[in-house]
């Protein structure tokens, strides 16, 4: 199911008089629709309608649905109307926006981004383990499956594969929590007023740094911003291993976009844009650390 009508009627039971709603289709996201929903022209929901393959790109939505009702319970996401099995959601609207994936934080939005991850790193682990390397590993796995008569993209999976053979895991400096695993710019709403977190399409168990290495990376933020992220989320961390791990989740947050881009190329015949935002990370100097 996956037609706005047939969302209409399965929700239509929660909602207003269906002829007074607007659902207008909004373009930020990657792998789903999202409408937001006027009733009376006024905004009152967001749908997320899902499209993404959940086996290949390492989706679990259960453990989604779990970790947002979770979040929402606790102020952390917006509040959450109802759901389905196939990872419909319907939240509430919130007036705060999404950020430009050139945001420049102030340092207190940095502080009230770290407070929100240590309250997300308490919340109740989930059904799924989730290991960026284990993930790169099974994107480039289908990848390799993918290209094997195309002479050009095996050469991109196997420059993704040397960057993978290229980073170490570092040692844990946390115990493993349920994380979000995707706090982009474009994930979190955020104004002087509140911080909501959305989309946990990839939350999971795992090391909570890498939740702070997507903010760090993602973000834009300098050295003395990501000290700020790491004692503001945790005082007593030491500071030098900790700079250490983010850097190297850093990069394997920027390896994971490029294989979910070009897998989401080989994958979604109906993906006109992937392969060219592939090609524009990669040549990226401020996105793509490794080397060319």
């Amino acid at each position: 199911m996956n037609a706005l009508s047939e969302y209409f009627v399965e929700i239509g039971k929660l909602l207003p008089n269906l002829s007074q709603i607007e659902a207008t289709l909004l373009t930020e996201g990657f792998s789903n629709k999202v409408y937001l929903l006027r009733v009376e022209q006024v905004p009152r929901f967001v749908l997320r309608i899902p499209c993404i393959d959940c086996d290949a790109f390492f989706v679990n939505r259960k453990a989604e649905i779990s970790a947002l009702k979770q979040a929402a319970s606790m102020g952390l996401s917006p509040g959450v109307v109802w759901t389905n099995d196939e990872g419909g959601i319907v939240c509430e609207f919130v007036s705060q926006p999404t950020m430009d994936w050139t945001v420049n934080h102030k340092n207190e939005d940095v502080k009230r981004i770290a407070l929100a991850l240590a309250e997300t790193h308490k919340l109740a682990v989930v059904d799924h383990k989730y290991s960026v390397f284990d993930v790169i590993d099974h994107y480039l796995k289908q990848i390799q499956a993918f290209v094997l008569d195309d002479e050009l993209l095996s050469c991109e999976c196997e420059y993704l594969l040397d960057c993978l053979q290229g980073l170490t895991q570092p040692q844990p400096l946390l115990p493993f929590t349920l994380c979000h695993n995707d706090l982009n710019p474009k994930n979190i709403l955020m104004d002087d007023d509140a911080l909501w977190l959305i989309d946990w399409e990839y939350a999971g168990v795992g090391d909570p740094l890498f939740d702070l290495a997507v903010v760090a990376k993602s973000h834009n933020l300098n050295d003395e911003q990501i000290e700020i992220l790491l004692s503001t989320y945790q005082a007593s961390l030491p500071l030098q291993e900790g700079m250490f791990a983010i850097h190297i989740y850093k990069q394997c947050y920027a390896l994971r976009e490029m294989a979910w881009l070009l897998l989401k190329y080989l994958i979604d015949s109906e993906d006109k844009t992937a392969l060219k935002q592939y090609f524009e990370f990669k040549t990226s100097p401020e996105l793509n650390t490794f080397n060319l």
